[in-house]
């Protein structure tokens, strides 16, 4: 496939509007593009209009590498501040400018041209899984249910296409210095704007909500103020926050915790009845999910056995767990080669600052080895994201020569 053919096709797909919703639209021009390549595939309908996609090759036995990118995009915060069209893909100067292109339409693209180009290739004899999921972008929907389906169990290793580069290495050095990256050791001195991430945190998403009883401002003694109940659990989270911050991990560092939303009352002469505070934590294996929603739970049982007034409940909204994978596996060296085979330097391997949907697949398979690989960089979710042609291409060599050697 040459060059101008892989940027029709990436150029096709920036062009489904797929803000929160409409993926079945890629996934339509995905399964008929691999079907015009000889690579059957099939959709998991997750809601109407938003379908999961899998693609598969065998040309062996032993390992399978998985593949996976979301079809999702964000929304384009404002159309007018853009410099163009942010659904019609402008070409300057070898940038692509649109909403998706980093995030992560161009590694998505860039993962299934890899994959026919592998299935088109005589001297490949290897196993690969294309995994396109729906709904990353508002809590990973559609990878939960693939993985609670077993699509990923049987996967050795698995690419995340996601944009892991920075557009400069004066922007990839801020972000070092910020410590948005966790560079692990060891990890080479000289390098250049491009990294995988071998790691991520996982996320908590949670909601305590107080129920107390109103009543008039003038009588207080009549109600139960939600509020001060909340208060007190919210302390005595704190507590339990400052036990489990220590824990660290050497390429993700420490536990995260964070209370984000406060919120109770309707007016100033009535005790509110209720109170919600809402909260999120980034979280490392080292002290993993399970263990927080154990711990938080705790709290609130405590406090509604020990005090007749408290009526607590705990919410958990979404589980995401941390990924890793160590910098010694074999999966990460053959990444490590390809890249600088490709990219004539060498890369850094690192933490990610944000989550992926490897949290899922991880999850229900924790032997899986992960990194998060693609072209893109730091413009995600912003106005005027780009990302460069050549990047693009230099992925598409890449994913073949991680699969071809990690699968030989």
């Amino acid at each position: 496939m040459d060059q101008s053919e892989k940027l029709n096709i990436l150029d096709d797909v920036l062009r489904i509007k797929t803000v929160n919703g409409n993926e079945k639209a890629v996934a339509d021009y995905l399964k008929e593009l691999f079907e015009k390549h000889g690579i059957e595939s099939e959709y998991d309908k997750v809601d109407e209009n938003r379908f999961n996609l899998i693609a598969s090759i065998t040309k062996g036995e032993g390992k399978i590498l998985g593949f996976t990118g979301h079809e999702d995009v964000v929304a384009t915060v404002n159309d007018s501040e853009w410099n163009n069209d942010p659904f019609e893909p402008t070409h300057i100067d070898g940038e692509i400018f649109a909403r998706g292109v980093t995030d992560m339409k161009g590694g998505l693209v860039g993962l299934a041209i890899a994959m026919i180009e592998l299935n088109e290739d005589e001297d490949f004899h290897g196993n690969i899984k294309f995994i396109a999921t729906v709904g990353e972008e508002l809590g990973e929907i559609g990878s939960k249910q693939l993985a609670k389906e077993g699509f990923a169990n049987d996967l050795d290793a698995l690419i995340v296409g996601e944009p892991s580069n920075a557009s400069s290495i004066e922007t990839i050095h801020k972000l070092i210095q910020s410590g948005l990256l966790e560079v692990p050791q060891p990890n080479p001195t000289d390098y250049g704007r491009h990294s995988a991430f071998c790691a991520h945190k996982g996320s908590l998403d949670y909601d305590v909500i107080s129920h107390g009883r109103s009543a008039h401002s003038s009588m207080p003694q009549l109600g139960i103020n939600a509020i001060d109940n909340l208060v007190t659990f919210y302390n005595k989270e704190k507590e339990y926050f400052n036990t489990i911050i220590g824990y660290k991990d050497d390429i993700l560092g420490n536990t995260s915790p964070s209370v984000t939303i406060f919120d109770a009352g309707d007016q100033r002469n009535t005790i509110p009845d209720i109170a919600t505070l809402k909260g999120k934590i980034r979280t490392i294996p080292e002290y993993d999910n399970d263990k927080i929603i154990a711990g938080l739970q705790k709290i609130v049982d405590d406090l509604n056995t020990s005090d007749p007034k408290m009526n607590l409940e705990l919410i958990i909204q979404s589980s995401n767990w941390p990924v890793k994978t160590t910098l010694d596996s074999e999966f990460l060296a053959e990444v490590r080669s390809a890249a600088k085979e490709v990219l004539n330097e060498d890369i850094l391997l690192v933490g990610a600052p944000g989550g992926t949907d490897a949290s899922q697949f991880f999850k229900e398979n924790p032997n899986l080895h992960v990194v998060v690989l693609g072209p893109g960089n730091e413009t995600a979710h912003q106005i005027n994201e780009f990302m460069e042609e050549k990047d693009y291409f230099d992925f598409i060599e890449i994913y073949k020569l991680i699969a071809k050697n990690y699968l030989k």
